[in-house]
């Protein structure tokens, strides 16, 4: 089983799904096509955050490299910065991708409950002159 990294998301998650992510991996193999959904996007989400991290990592690099800053290295720069925009552009579709299936089903449990509410019961209660008699 793999490590999984933090996302924005993974308290969200682990609240519409009422598990740890670590429960829900675990037990991927007999969740259901929604959940089973719900995890795949995620587990993209980690992916791409990863690469944020690491294409992150590359630029600071290449930026504090000790060397005479020339046209190459701004070149190498702007390279690594686009690549950095790219892995933050996916990261940011998957996010918004999880985020749509989270509230789809934040939506369902809600009304599932309110299904599921037994009807309001009308309760009389006698005038306070009637009960002080």
């Amino acid at each position: 089983m793999s490590t999984m990294t933090l996302t924005r998301q993974d308290a969200r998650l682990e609240a519409a799904l009422g598990q740890s992510i670590t429960a829900l991996i675990a037990n991927q193999a007999r969740a259901d096509a929604k959940t089973a959904r719900v995890l795949d996007t995620h587990r993209a989400l980690v992916a791409a955050e990863t690469a944020v991290s690491f294409q992150c990592v590359r630029l600071i690099n290449v930026a504090t490299a000790r060397r005479r800053v020339d046209d190459a290295v701004l070149d190498e720069l702007d390279a690594q910065l686009e690549k950095l925009e790219e892995a933050a552009e996916e990261r940011d579709v998957l996010e918004a991708d999880l985020v749509r299936l989270l509230q789809a089903r934040e939506e369902e449990v809600k009304r599932k409950a309110t299904e599921a509410a037994p009807a309001p019961v009308p309760v009389t209660v006698p005038p306070a002159s009637a009960r002080c008699r």
